[in-house]
């Protein structure tokens, strides 16, 4: 009996210190690093329209890295470079679909083989309030099919950046070069307002 619960004290420690010495390299353990986590900001599996609004609203702060109040573009690339890294989950340099979709959608999301023709403008298409797994996997398949430029299945680092940059000059309303927090304020409630239309 003995051996056993020192067995297992020690398992425990071995995990308590991989997941301390992950945090201190300011790494996350996998699971928290996708959107759906941060998004599902009450860990009940169900992303809201509320909770996904706000992870969208606090992602100035967390591009804004040097924390001046705007976007620098390197600061935008950085960010976006993050992300890929984060979604490229058998870190091949390429994302497949299933990586997008999980993701954004949850670990349990499926990819469908291909996206529909007719992409959705609504996450929450049949207007509940909640983001359900199909509504998710439809409107980022959407998005992943359009990144995919060449039609290979696969979107490269390359591909990705080249819509980040697009990105940038969408949320760069007077084209400074620096996305201000009232663009970036200007940007998405703009998309909400025709998402509602």
């Amino acid at each position: 009996m003995r051996k056993v619960c020192g067995m297992g004290l020690v398992v425990l420690l071995v995990l308590a210190v991989g997941l301390g010495v992950a945090m201190a390299q300011g790494k996350s353990p996998v699971v928290t690093q996708t959107a759906f986590a941060k998004i599902d900001t009450n860990g009940d599996g169900i992303i809201t329209v509320a909770e996904y609004d706000a992870y969208w609203k606090g992602r100035f702060s967390d591009i804004d890295a040097n924390k001046d109040g705007k976007i620098m573009a390197a600061e935008f690339e950085a960010s976006s470079k993050q992300q890929f890294s984060n979604m490229d989950a058998n870190k091949d340099n390429a994302l497949v679909a299933q990586e997008f979709v999980a993701y954004y959608c949850g670990p349990d999301a499926k990819a469908p083989k291909k996206a529909k023709a007719k992409p959705m403008k609504k996450i929450d298409a049949n207007k509940d309030g909640k983001i359900g797994k199909d509504e998710c996997v439809a409107f980022w398949m959407a998005r992943y099919s359009d990144m995919d430029t060449n039609k290979d299945g696969k979107v490269t680092m390359d591909e990705f950046l080249a819509a980040a940059k697009k990105q940038f000059k969408d949320l760069d309303k007077n084209g400074d070069g620096v996305i201000a927090v009232q663009e970036f304020d200007y940007y998405y409630a703009a998309q909400d307002a025709k998402a509602k239309k």
